[in-house]
């Protein structure tokens, strides 16, 4: 993952992309992660979870780019979107009725009752393939999800038996999704939403039961459908047309327009984002600067702002063009406006505003002011290895060598490379002052890795 990133140098600072290698399996999955997405999803999950009794901060969304219609849950703190059932929801309802869904899986328990129905089934001691469940088996180098449970569940599921025990599965798949609906129907009402958006993706699978396995969509495959399930969220509705504030419209356009320039080919969205309105002019920005072209990128966010002076994204847009093209003065200014217009901790542009710094030559201010940024983002995300190398490169431009090898333990801690992260924990020992926070903190590490 790191390695990733750090061969796409400049690719963390608007859209980054993880990818997720399980050690068990060849299976993976690309992760995008945006501010303007994240926020945007913030906002419309935090009532949904408050209605569920969920901390929002204690659960997160990821964002798996992938253009089939999926969603799921994998423990109670980790929830998954694919891009493709953000882009194809068609509203922001759509997208809040799935999480309001999901949310509901969380509440009733059901992953936990999920492994122990199969462990029950897996007795059976067959195999069979069960192709698309849906279940996604994330490597040990994503810190936020239990490595065991999601191996434990996708390692029974590969375990039932291929007949009965399959039917038996699927009727206790059915039987959490009823459940799910109540619940998501209630949250939804709570949060002052229209219950009817549980049904919105529904409603687009309708019909497709029937399609061979790789041809339906995971989301179908997972969430058993039925005309009842239907009929038991339309009875639920307020209106025949599911209606939404004009802000969350505007939101949710700008998303699917974005999303949709950063994954399909640029060439596909120049051809079809031909209009003057806002979102195929983003649209537009993002396939000059994915070609790339320079001129016509910065003509184009320009435009943008022209009409938006103060929007952030497009300033932080403006920040990833100049700082691919080596303009790094001008990225500053941009990455620096853009903060001070979102008023709110945004870790993903401190961090390409800290990267921009630290391209400086010779310019102390410069790493100082890199340094204090990253030392709020590994506040605000302990887990960001991205953050924790660009801290351990802040302090050796300090010449801060101590703290620089103590953030490189912090970085291969998080990567599970345990024995580089005990030897550059030794080397803070050797440094430091026994009872200072750099030996504490070293000493904890070398407990955790040995």
């Amino acid at each position: 993952m790191v390695y990733f990133l750090k061969k796409f140098k400049f690719l963390l600072i608007l859209f980054k992309i993880f990818f997720i290698f399980s050690q068990n399996t060849l299976l993976f999955a690309n992760y995008i992660r945006d501010t303007e997405l994240e926020v945007a999803l913030r906002d419309w999950s935090a009532p949904i979870f408050q209605a569920a009794k969920i901390n929002p901060k204690e659960i997160k969304i990821h964002i798996i780019s992938n253009n089939s219609i999926n969603a799921f849950v994998i423990d109670g703190n980790n929830m998954f979107l694919h891009t493709g059932l953000i882009t194809k929801a068609g509203s922001a309802s759509g997208v809040i009725g799935v999480i309001a869904h999901e949310a509901g899986h969380i509440s009733a328990g059901h992953i936990l009752k999920l492994k122990e129905k199969i462990r029950d089934l897996s007795d059976n001691q067959f195999i069979t393939s069960l192709l698309g469940v849906g279940v996604v088996l994330m490597g040990r180098k994503n810190q936020s999800i239990s490595s065991d449970d999601s191996e434990e569940i996708a390692k029974g599921i590969l375990a039932i038996g291929p007949d009965i025990t399959r039917r038996k599965f699927f009727a206790f798949s059915r039987a959490n999704e009823y459940a799910a609906d109540a619940l998501g129907i209630k949250y939804l009402k709570k949060a002052n939403r229209d219950p009817g958006a549980l049904g919105i993706i529904l409603e687009q699978l309708s019909g497709k039961e029937l399609l061979i396995s790789e041809r339906q969509d995971p989301f179908l495959r997972t969430h058993p459908l039925s005309k009842e399930r239907l009929g038991f969220i339309k009875k639920h509705r307020l209106s025949d047309k599911v209606m939404e504030p004009e802000k969350d419209k505007i939101i949710y356009k700008r998303l699917r327009a974005k999303i949709n320039a950063f994954t399909e080919p640029p060439g596909k969205t120049l051809l079809i984002s031909k209009s003057n309105n806002i979102y195929d002019k983003y649209a537009r920005a993002i396939a000059y600067f994915r070609i790339p072209m320079y001129e016509e990128a910065i003509l184009a966010v320009n435009s943008l702002l022209k009409d938006y002076p103060n929007d952030p994204y497009f300033l932080e847009l403006k920040g990833q063009i100049y700082a691919e093209n080596g303009k790094v003065e001008n990225a500053i200014l941009a990455y620096k406006k853009s903060l001070e217009q979102i008023q709110e901790p945004a870790p993903l542009i401190m961090l390409a505003l800290a990267n921009m710094l630290l391209e400086k030559k010779n310019s102390t201010r410069s790493y100082l002011e890199a340094k204090s940024l990253l030392e709020r983002t590994v506040f605000l995300e302990p887990s960001n290895i991205l953050a924790w190398h660009l801290k351990g490169i802040a302090h050796s431009k300090l010449k801060e060598f101590n703290l620089a090898n103590l953030s490189a333990a912090e970085e291969y801690l998080i990567r599970n490379d345990f024995k580089r992260s005990k030897y550059f924990a030794k080397k803070v020992l050797e440094k430091s002052i026994t009872g200072s926070p750099q030996s504490i903190r070293a000493s904890d590490i070398l407990n955790i890795v040995n």
